[in-house]
Order: C-alpha cells, then structure tokens, then sequence
C-alpha cells in the first residue's frame, strides 16, 4: 500500500465526482449520527449543471469503455477491490458513523464490496448462436450506455457495488446518487474508483429528491437502477416511460416466515428473530410476519421472547451491540407510528414496550406483536423497523394463501426439518428471493429482484448482467 494512495482520501471532506474531478457546492446539507442526532460532515448538493456534466462525462467515455476489452474492465475493478480493503477501517468507522449500525455489522457490510466486485469478475458475458442449413444466428449483448444508480440508505456502499460492478463490467458508465441520509460512504468509495478507472467511467453525484427526478428524466441516460419504496419507485417508472429509459426497481417487501411444527425449537427461534430485527429490521428482505405453526406457536413465541430479551441496542460505539438506533428521524417516526397503531388497538406486546423511550438517538428496543388480527396495520404494512407480528397456523394451504396475500413479493422464508417439504412450500410462495432454512440472506451469485409490487426486473448473479445490456442478434446469411 503506498503512501501517496493513503493521503489522497480524506474522511472528512465530501465531494461529488464529476469527470474524474472533486467538485464541491454552494449549497450543502448534513447526515445526521443516528446515534447521537448530530450533524456530521457538509455535503454538496448536485445541481442541475453538476448533472449534465456527469451524464456529458458518463457519454463521452462511454464508446471507449464499451470497446475496452472485458478481460481489462476486470483488471479494474478487481484493482478497486484491492484498494478498497487496503481503506477497510476508514470505511467501517464511517459507516458506523452515518448508518448507526453495530461495528460488526458494519464490517461485513464493508468487507462485501471487494466479495462483490470479485464474484462479479468471475462472470462471462453470455452469447447464444444457433444455426441451420441457410443461416447462423449470433445472439450477444451490447451495453446500454450511461446508467443511473439510486442507492437507499439502508446499505449505502453494498447497494452501491451492486450496481456498479455490474454496470461497468458490461461495459456501461454509472452515476450513483447516494441518500442524502447516508451520503458518505458512497461518495468516498467513487472517490476512491477514480484512482483505478478513466474519467466519467464511475461519476457520484449527490442531492436531494430532485436530483433524482433530473436523473430519471435526462434524455441521455440509457438506465436507472433504483432501490428504494414502491411509491417511489412508481414514481421513477412514470418520468423514465418518457424516454423509455431501461429500469430495474427493487422495492419494499412484506416478507413472510412460515414455521413448519417440525423445527427444533430452540435452534431456530434465535434465527428468526435475527431474520425480523437484523439492521434494527431495516432491511427490505426483513422478515416483516411469523406464521408459526400452531402446536408449537406458544413455545416458539416464548423462546423468540427470551433471545429477543437479550439483544443489546445501543450506540456502534458502545461495544458489543446487536442493534443500532434507526437511521433517520422521518423512519423513526413512521416506525413509532406502528408501535401507536398496536397499543391504540389493543394488541399484546409478547416483548417491548407500547411506548417508545426518549432517547438523544432514534433507538427502538425490539417488539413482537402476538397475533395481531389479518387487517391490521402491523400484518398489512411494512414497519422497516424493529417491530414484527407473529400469527398462529393449522392447515398449510390456507397459510401459503395468508403469506402471498399482499401486493408485495420480495423474499420469504420456510423452517423445517424435513427440507424437501418446506422446499415445496418455497416454491409455493411468491416472492423473488425464498430462503428455506434460514433468515433472508441475498446473495451476489443469484439474481435479487421481486414479484408484484417489489419489483421490476434484477440484479446480480449471471442473469442480473443482462439488466444493464441490450440483446444484439446478428443474422447472417449463407451465401
């Protein structure tokens, strides 16, 4: 690792990186600390100009990154990967810092953005030919052209290296927008990209809202690849059916957990909790409903209850937490909204408090809702925090129905001892991604998209390249 490499990323200063260049703003904003309600570090905020010199950029590098050969695009970002975990720590502290999650949680989270860019490079781009007596049929892929990425700030630099790992892989530029909640990780891994790529290869470009509305309706940005909530996701299908631009939307969930009678009990119920509550039940894979079966629904409640009792919430800081404090204070209200909902109606708490305690950080201790009825607020909607119901079952059909019961089809789960019968309920339920056996866990070797309202289209694994490329079917003729 050399020295000069080292000096040039400051972790306290923040630009957008436009063309290869630091470009800073008049106008800037701040993430807060969830932890502490801090402000942390200014930020520009991107201007219209900003952007149309990034999709200038993006376009004008485009026609020689396109014919690099793909063998060289590796080389990069396999060098991005190696430098990225030479800044591993500088990476985590910061990440901690803007997302409030654990430093444990926080490492695997860092430490997957090389895994990715790697697994990434084990990829072959597809083609097909087939041929008969008068013609042979070449079916390739050709990149689109200048892509957007808008990251959420549930995993600001995972969803980052998830779209662009791909995207220049195939021969696309990208322009991530960051959240403006979680900017600062992202910014610095861009940032950090330009030692390795070409100018305008990989641009960042951060904001607000109406940066992504200016993203979604450039005339020359050829994709959007967007993570976030349905109604803004309708909301970036609508402005970019104006120029038919290419979208892959990976939106919210409202994943259902099925526990077969079979389970050992005390093994499994931990595992569920983790799969409701890790990253304090922000993520969009969480298991958001616990079906569990009803001869063992009093017992599995009681052993959840027991772990959940037991997880340490509290500052990244503060040693050995499992939780930290949700993200910003406009989910930390909408979340307090469910435990509101729950105690106005009367449901049991099975653990956690109706009332959410005063803190100078947005911390919630996690909470189980015991059977709460089906049209409740807690079973139709998705809380994207630590709070999640559990129902009782008997008869398998009409469980599999209650599960796919909602507009939403992100992930799912099956436990069970006997793995080919909760395999065939997997297969019953219908969702993007279904784990069988554990918590909802994506993964970069499969495709990750979702049914129904969770989605359109997805990414990663080998099918996933092909979202950010055209078909390109070349006839020829015999003579």
């Amino acid at each position: 690792m050399s020295p000069s490499k080292v000096s040039t990323i400051e972790y306290e200063k923040f630009y957008n990186i436009i063309d290869g260049q630091q470009r800073g703003s008049d106008n800037i904003h701040h993430g807060v600390n969830p932890a502490t309600g801090k402000e942390l570090w200014d930020v520009p905020i991107g201007s219209e100009k900003d952007l149309n010199d990034a999709v200038a950029a993006g376009k004008k590098a485009f026609p020689a990154w396109r014919d690099t050969p793909v063998e060289k695009r590796k080389e990069m970002l396999l060098k991005l990967a190696d430098l990225f975990t030479q800044h591993q720590e500088d990476f985590i502290t910061l990440l901690c810092k803007e997302s409030g999650k654990p430093r444990k949680f926080a490492t695997i989270e860092v430490g997957g953005v090389a895994g990715f860019c790697q697994y990434h490079c084990s990829l072959e781009i597809p083609t097909e030919s087939f041929e008969d007596d008068e013609k042979t049929v070449y079916t390739e892929y050709t990149p689109l052209g200048v892509c957007g990425g808008i990251i959420p700030w549930n995993f600001p630099l995972i969803l980052s290296v998830g779209k662009i790992a791909p995207a220049v892989l195939t021969g696309n530029t990208i322009i991530v927008k960051p959240s403006p909640f979680t900017p600062y990780t992202g910014l610095k891994m861009v940032e950090l990209a330009q030692e390795v790529f070409p100018p305008g290869v990989i641009q960042a470009v951060g904001g607000n809202n109406e940066l992504g509305a200016m993203l979604t309706l450039h005339p020359d940005i050829a994709k959007i690849s967007f993570t976030g909530s349905i109604a803004t996701g309708k909301k970036v299908m609508e402005s970019s059916a104006k120029s038919l631009k290419r979208v892959t939307l990976e939106l919210g969930g409202n994943d259902a957990s099925i526990i077969m009678p079979d389970v050992d009990i005390k093994k499994i119920a931990p595992e569920v909790v983790m799969g409701a509550f890790q990253n304090s039940g922000q993520v969009c894979v969480a298991t958001k409903r616990i079906y569990i079966h009803e001869s063992i629904y009093k017992d599995f409640l009681e052993e959840m209850v027991t772990f959940t009792k037991s997880i340490k919430v509290g500052n990244p800081e503060d040693g050995d937490n499992l939780l930290g404090p949700i993200q910003n204070s406009m989910q930390y209200e909408k979340v307090k909204g469910f435990f509101a909902d729950s105690k106005a109606k009367g449901y049991k708490f099975a653990v956690g408090e109706p009332d959410v305690a005063a803190s100078k950080g947005f911390f919630i201790q996690p909470t189980i809702i015991d059977n709460p009825p089906n049209d409740s607020q807690i079973i139709a909607e998705e809380p994207f925090g630590p709070i999640v119901p559990t129902q009782p079952w008997s008869d398998l059909d009409e469980v599999v129905a209650r599960a796919n019961n909602t507009n939403t089809g992100l992930g799912a789960c099956v436990w069970g001892k006997d793995i080919e019968k909760a395999s065939a309920v997997a297969r019953r339920l219908e969702a993007g991604s279904v784990f069988v056996n554990s918590y909802e866990k994506p993964t970069p070797q499969a495709i990750f998209g979702g049914h129904k309202e969770s989605g359109i289209g997805g990414e990663w694994g080998k099918t996933g390249l092909l979202a950010f490329m055209n078909a390109h079917v070349i006839h020829v003729y015999k003579n």
